[in-house]
């Protein structure tokens, strides 16, 4: 049964290798936006340093700050699905949702499988990226085998924590007529407090001590400050049971949720 769940899925996946391959230009212009989103970050900070005069601004040197920044950036375009949230919403709005619900297919897995195969080239242009900083800035990512580790389990962490908080809004499209306003304002929140643009130990403490206790920091920035060596593994090992119960939490309320609103759904567009 597992095998065939297996060989289920990852057809799905394969399928949307093939057809993300038609359009390589998508990884270009994906790979550009990170790049002229760095450089925008650089001369920003180069201009804050310059005229702090100072060499390190909370804990960061210019150099680790854009390595940190890079990754940041990377990991965000990695975790984002709400390319996969809208095409969600609009069949549940069209009532296209009546293959799920006649097939032996999960509506979340099946998604989950696209949004894997859609991103694949970008999990291949952007890890090929992370893997020459060791020799662009030598000691300031990947020092040692446990950051690698770490960073590749958290990474995959995030991307699922990431899909399931976009699964949960995308199933109140069952009861509300647009909630495609709903992950452009996650997208933008998301993007200001997962560390995407400023790291999170630069917020104010009264604001970290809120963000712990979300799955916001297991976004970005932990995977990031693992791949930075600011955190070491005796400290992530524990973040990574809290992570893995997130995920959990996220997809029990999420399948929940759904299951209410199947009971909602009637089956017909609008």
């Amino acid at each position: 049964m597992i095998n065939t769940w297996a060989q289920k899925y990852s057809s799905v996946v394969r399928m949307t290798w093939i057809q993300a391959l038609e359009y390589k230009a998508n990884t270009l212009v994906g790979t550009f936006a990170i790049l002229s989103g760095l450089l925008i970050e650089y001369l920003l900070w180069k201009r804050i340093f310059l005229t702090r005069g100072v060499e390190t601004i909370n804990g960061f040197t210019f150099e680790a700050l854009i390595v940190y920044i890079f990754f940041a950036l990377m990991v965000g375009q990695l975790k984002s699905s709400w390319v996969t949230s809208m095409d969600m919403i609009e069949s549940i709005r069209n009532g296209e949702m009546n293959k799920y619900l006649i097939r032996p297919i999960s509506f979340f897995t099946y998604h989950f499988a696209l949004f894997l195969g859609y991103n694949s080239l970008y999990f291949f242009s952007y890890i090929s990226m992370c893997l020459l900083f060791p020799f662009i800035y030598p000691g300031v990512a990947f020092t040692n085998f446990g950051s690698v580790m770490g960073f590749g389990l958290f990474l995959g962490i995030s991307v699922y924590i990431s899909y399931g908080i976009y699964f949960i809004m995308v199933c109140f499209a069952f009861w509300l007529g647009e909630v495609r306003s709903l992950i452009v304002a996650y997208n933008l929140a998301n993007l200001l407090f997962s560390g995407q643009i400023i790291p999170m130990r630069m917020f104010p403490e009264s604001l970290l001590n809120i963000l712990q206790y979300t799955p916001i920091p297991y976004l970005v920035d932990i995977p990031v400050s693992i791949a930075l060596g600011y955190m070491g593994f005796n400290i992530w090992q524990d973040k990574l049971i809290i992570a893995v119960i997130w995920s959990i939490i996220i997809t029990l309320i999420g399948l929940t949720i759904y299951r209410f609103g199947i009971k909602r759904y009637e089956g017909f567009g609008g």
